[in-house]
């Protein structure tokens, strides 16, 4: 069985094999590109990679929420550099290193704050919520496979549940059940989940994945994959060989025959239905359709539609870039405008009829720069993301004011939940706040704080709800044996146990 130091030193390698690939496959473009673009992309990529390299060595505690935020400015604000983005292609190399210095000065300050938190040994002291691990494991692997039966209830066109309370439920199942995939994959490369519910949340998991992707979406299954797969390495700090294997290689490849399907299927006048029986069938000729893609050599009278990278979709440093370019200008900034919305967003529209679009901070953004006009806002959302938004409020100051604010909250919860087992409430908040540090690439603070208010809600019902409090043993507390002893927490104990029963 491998130590700690030895996965350390495989995730180490594995990091700088990654680095290698990525130098590699981005060479021709650094060395094409203007010298201050240059050196703007690897100033970025060197401060966005930076904590995923601490957090790999074994250098900083708990879950990777910080190094999954900063991961995200690679292919948000590093790569776009390199790429024929006509985006960044309308400023100038001085104008991209400019952007690149500022991106650089917000990752700094977060990382400066992140790195002060995590970096302090921390021990469990505090009394904390959590459920029974046995139960808490079946009940998610339940969840995983029911979230499987609601795709293929909507995928088949089954009927019987109200529109109403299927929103409902639907709504409750697909949460819960990216939390319980998270933690169940996180137990499984820990290898601290019994092995036949590793296989039961295995086929669990493979049906969600399956039914997912039979609607045509496949981002839906690729996302519980990656999910699923991230959950595991840091769990056990080691690579799922086969779970990856069988992605990319049954997975992936239906990318380039996605069109061919949706095109046959879902352009008609009536709504095409498959059932489970039909599954085989409907891969197999979504397979054909990616293979005839993938082999195709075009003619020279056949046009050829140029699509977007996924670099180029997800590029956020032009919107910095325009944000410099126009503020403050000839458009004065902001002084925290799209901040002092944020208190009304996370009202439920039950208590506020009149509330406030999430996406208002954006809109205001939009606006102010004659990006857009306010009509235009109701039809078309231009994302910003919360860097481009701290230059827009506050300039220079606001990026190193909010990369600082990052930094600490994300520090803050992974610090929480280090020492708490995976079905604490502490852990499931951390896991949350990790998904949302992959979402919240183009959202601005409003959209993140109203996202966070709404996911969060399911957890605290469930922690005042199903889960009992625990707290650590320590020195002089009661001794007797908790009823999860030996099976789930064995350094934990109930606390408010009575005198008398300490006794008995």
């Amino acid at each position: 069985m491998s130590t700690p130091g030895q996965k350390s030193e495989a995730m180490t390698l594995l990091f700088w094999a990654g680095m290698a690939a990525l130098l590699f496959s981005n060479l021709d473009s650094l060395r094409s590109s203007p010298q201050e673009t240059a050196i703007g992309a690897l100033l970025i990529g060197v401060a966005s990679m930076y904590p995923v390299y601490l957090w790999c060595a074994g250098q900083v505690q708990g879950l990777p929420v910080f190094p999954f935020f900063s991961l995200t400015y690679l292919w948000t604000f590093c790569l776009p550099l390199l790429s024929a983005n006509p985006n960044v292609l309308s400023y100038s190399p001085e104008a991209q290193l400019r952007g690149a210095l500022t991106t650089v000065l917000f990752l700094a300050s977060g990382i400066l704050v992140w790195l002060q938190i995590v970096r302090t040994p921390r021990t469990v002291k505090k009394p904390f919520r959590a459920l029974k691990t046995a139960t808490a494991d079946n009940v998610f692997i339940a969840v995983v496979a029911a979230g499987a039966f609601l795709n293929m209830y909507v995928v088949g066109g089954w009927s019987g549940i109200p529109d109403k309370l299927f929103t409902i439920v639907r709504g409750i199942i697909l949460g819960l059940s990216f939390l319980g995939i998270f933690v169940l994959a996180y137990r499984a490369g820990q290898n601290s989940m019994p092995r036949p519910k590793q296989y039961i949340f295995f086929w669990a998991l493979v049906a969600n994945i399956v039914t997912a992707a039979a609607g045509l979406i496949l981002k839906t299954s690729l996302t519980l994959f990656l999910l699923s797969v991230m959950a595991f390495v840091i769990g056990g700090r080691r690579l799922p060989i086969v779970g990856l294997l069988m992605g990319i290689f049954l997975l992936l490849p239906l990318h380039y025959g996605k069109h061919e399907m949706r095109h046959k299927y879902w352009e008609g006048d009536t709504p095409h239905f498959v059932q489970p029986w039909q599954y085989a069938a409907w891969f197999q000729e979504w397979q054909g359709y990616a293979e005839e893609n993938k082999n195709h050599v075009p003619q020279r009278w056949e046009k050829v539609e140029e699509k977007e990278s996924f670099v180029e979709r997800s590029s956020v440093i032009h919107m910095l870039m325009m944000a410099q370019a126009k503020i403050p200008e000839p458009y004065p900034y902001l002084e925290g405008k799209t901040y002092a919305i944020i208190p009304g967003l996370i009202v439920p529209r039950i208590l506020n009829p009149n509330k406030l679009r999430s996406h208002e901070g954006t809109h205001m953004l939009n606006v102010h720069v004659r990006r857009q006009t306010y009509e235009q806002t109701w039809k078309t959302t231009i994302a910003w993301g919360l860097l481009p938004e701290a230059y827009a409020n506050f300039g220079y100051f606001g990026c190193i004011l909010i990369g600082g604010i990052m930094g600490a909250f994300y520090g803050t919860i992974t610090i929480a939940a280090i020492g708490t087992p995976p079905f604490s409430a502490r852990m499931m908040f951390c896991v949350l706040i990790m998904s949302l540090a992959l979402a919240s690439t183009e959202w601005t603070a409003g959209v993140y704080a109203a996202t966070l208010f709404q996911s969060s809600v399911p957890i605290v019902g469930i922690k005042y709800a199903f889960m009992k409090i625990y707290r650590p043993k320590t020195a002089g507390s009661w001794s007797g044996k908790s009823a999860f002893e030996g099976q789930a927490y064995p350094y934990l104990v109930q606390p408010k146990i009575s005198p008398e029963r300490s006794t008995n």
